[in-house]
């Protein structure tokens, strides 16, 4: 899991199978896994988890994709009531802007203040659904 970013910095991997296989393998999934902070003093670890026999990773991974998809339709649906209300495109990336200073943020939440904000500089700053 990453995306993009993902296959620049590392992915989260999440693999599932014999657990003999992941004896074999967590060398080299710690290896290619992004990196997180450990406690202070501690070594960063990766960000790599073993989950348990044949299909767990891949059931792991389509809830994380679910969670991850009702939180982009959440954002589509909130940025769309909003410039339905009138807020311009620029507007409303602000909003979402505040939103990712406080517990809702995260990468989602910011790439699309940033997505709003490049509609609304390419279009104008209009308002309502063209602009």
């Amino acid at each position: 899991s990453g995306g993009e970013r993902g296959a620049r910095l590392g992915p989260c991997l999440m693999p599932g199978g014999p657990v003999e296989g992941w004896k074999l393998l967590q060398p080299l999934f710690e290896s290619i896994a992004a990196k997180v902070d450990g406690p202070a003093g501690s070594p960063p670890f990766p960000c790599v988890c073993y989950i348990g026999p044949g299909g767990a990773g891949h059931f792991v991974k389509m809830v994380h994709n679910g969670i991850e998809y009702g939180d982009m339709q959440l954002l589509g649906e909130a940025a769309l009531i909003a410039r339905q209300l009138g807020l311009s495109a620029a507007d409303v990336s602000k909003l979402f802007t505040k939103y990712n200073e406080g517990p809702a943020g995260g990468f989602l939440v910011e790439i699309t203040a940033a997505l709003l904000r490049k509609a609304d500089e390419r279009r104008g700053g209009g308002r309502g659904e063209g602009g």
